[in-house]
C-alpha cells in the first residue's frame, strides 16, 4: 500500500512555504511579558499581568500550525488506493447477412461481388468502438457463422475461409436468413436491433415482408447492394419496409461508416465489467479530521491572547 502513495494534487504542498514563514513570524514576535520588561521592573510584573508562560504560547502555536499542515496535506489529495470505474459499451446489436450464392460470383466488381463484400466486412469488423455484431451467411438456407459478439475481429478471421462452394444449399432465400437474423438477436437477450444486408439480388417479395414484420419488434433492416448496376425497386422495397437505409455500393468505406452512423443513432450502452478503469482514491477527507482535532482548543475562551502572553 504505502508503495503507492502518492499525492493528487502535489502543487498544494507549495503552501508549506507560507506555513513555514507564518512559523516563523509567530515564534519570532515579541511577546507582551517581555515587551513590558523593557519598562516596568520584572519584580512588579509578576503582580500586574497574568501569563500563561512560554509552554502555554508554544501549545497553542502548534496547535494552529498542527491543523493548517493536516489541511494542506488534505488538500494535496494523498492516495494509496485504487477505485474501479465503470465504463460502458455500446449494446446496439447488429447482424450481417451475406449472400453467397452463385449470383455472387458475378465479376462486375472485380474480382467478384463476393470478395467486394467480404472487403466491406474486413473494414466493418476493424472498428473496434461498433460494439457487438453477428455474421449469417446465406444461399437456400441461412447458416451462422458466428453469434453476437464483441469480439468482431475474431469474425474477421474467418472471412477468408467464407467461399461460395462450401454452401451445402443452392438457392437465394434471403427471407429465411431475416428471420435467422430476428432468432439471432431475440436469443442474445435484445428486443430490437439492425440487419445489413449484402447481396447483389434483388430481395424477393417475401424477404420485403419479412422485413415489415421485423421492424414491428423493433428491428430495422438495410441493405447495400453489391453491384455497380441500377439499383432495381426491389431493394429500395426493402429498406423501406425495414426502416432501414438504402446505401450505394462505393469502392470506399464510406457505405459502411454511413450504415454504422445510422445504427448508432439509437444506440443505447450498458457497464461492461470487464473493462473497468480503475482510478486512484482521494483520501484527503481522513486529514480533516486531526486538523480539525488540533482546532479545539481554540474554542477556549482566551486562546488568541496565548500569543501574546
Amino acid at each position: 500500500m504505502m508503495a503507492e502513495f502518492h499525492f493528487m494534487r502535489p502543487g498544494w504542498l507549495l503552501a508549506f512555504l507560507p506555513l513555514l514563514f507564518l512559523f516563523w513570524a509567530l515564534w519570532r514576535k515579541t511577546p507582551a511579558m517581555q515587551a513590558w520588561q523593557e519598562i516596568c521592573d520584572s519584580h512588579l510584573l509578576t503582580r500586574l499581568m497574568q501569563q500563561g508562560g512560554k509552554n502555554t504560547r508554544t501549545f497553542a502555536l502548534l496547535s494552529l500550525i498542527g491543523s493548517a499542515c493536516f489541511m494542506v496535506v488534505s488538500l494535496a489529495g494523498p492516495s494509496w488506493s485504487r477505485l474501479p470505474v465503470p465504463t460502458f459499451k455500446p449494446v446496439e446489436p447488429r447482424v450481417i447477412l451475406l449472400d453467397m450464392s452463385e449470383t455472387m460470383l458475378h465479376n462486375d466488381l472485380p474480382p467478384n461481388r463476393l470478395e467486394r463484400a467480404k472487403f466491406k466486412l474486413h473494414d466493418l469488423f476493424q472498428d473496434k468502438r461498433s460494439g457487438q455484431f453477428g455474421l449469417i451467411v446465406y444461399s437456400g438456407e441461412p447458416f451462422i457463422v458466428s453469434p453476437l459478439t464483441d469480439d468482431a475481429q475474431t469474425i474477421d478471421a474467418l472471412l477468408a475461409s467464407l467461399t461460395a462452394d462450401v454452401m451445402p444449399v443452392e438457392g437465394q432465400q434471403l427471407d429465411t436468413a431475416l428471420r435467422e437474423a430476428d432468432k439471432l438477436i431475440t436469443q442474445a437477450g435484445f428486443n430490437q436491433g439492425d440487419i445489413l444486408v449484402l447481396t447483389g439480388t434483388a430481395p424477393s417479395p417475401e424477404a420485403v415482408g419479412v422485413a415489415r414484420d421485423l421492424l414491428k419488434r423493433g428491428t430495422r433492416t438495410s441493405i447495400i447492394p453489391i453491384t455497380n448496376t441500377a439499383v432495381p425497386a426491389p431493394f429500395k422495397e426493402l429498406a423501406a419496409a425495414g426502416q432501414g437505409i438504402l446505401i450505394p455500393f462505393a469502392d470506399t468505406s464510406n457505405d459502411i461508416e454511413e450504415w454504422l452512423a445510422f445504427t448508432k443513432r439509437k444506440q443505447k450502452f450498458t457497464a461492461d465489467a470487464n473493462n473497468d478503469i480503475p482510478v486512484w482514491k482521494d483520501n484527503g477527507r481522513w486529514f480533516l479530521i486531526p486538523a480539525l482535532l488540533c482546532l479545539l482548543p481554540a474554542f477556549r475562551r482566551g486562546w488568541l491572547q496565548r500569543f501574546y502572553a
